[in-house]
């Protein structure tokens, strides 16, 4: 069996918490020809796209993707670095703020 990284791990927390919300998760290969920096995720939600980079606590994004983060901000599009569980959760609060959801379930 493959030993999981601790990246690995909360990024499995991460996107099982948030398809319970109902958020659409789109997983971005790197690779050959990829766009250098392109973030871990494409999030689908009420109408929007997000960027979502999954870094550990200690993690650091390269400076291609902080050039990345930076070509979508200035696009108007939504970036955003998940460190844990907790940045997720705000980060559904705020998006379900915005549709004029309630959470029943927290």
């Amino acid at each position: 069996m493959e030993k999981q990284t601790e990246e690995t791990k909360l990024k499995r927390q991460i996107k099982d918490y948030l398809k319970i919300y109902g958020f659409k998760i789109i997983h971005n290969l790197q690779g050959l020809g990829c766009y250098p920096g392109l973030s871990d995720w494409l999030i689908l939600w009420d109408g929007s796209v997000f960027f979502i980079e999954i870094k550990t606590p200690k993690g650091k994004q390269s400076e291609n993707q902080q050039v990345f983060e930076s070509l979508v901000n200035d696009s108007g599009c939504y970036y955003y670095v998940f460190q844990s569980l907790e940045d997720a959760m705000e980060f559904k609060e705020i998006q379900y703020q915005k549709s004029g959801l309630r959470n029943e379930n927290k």
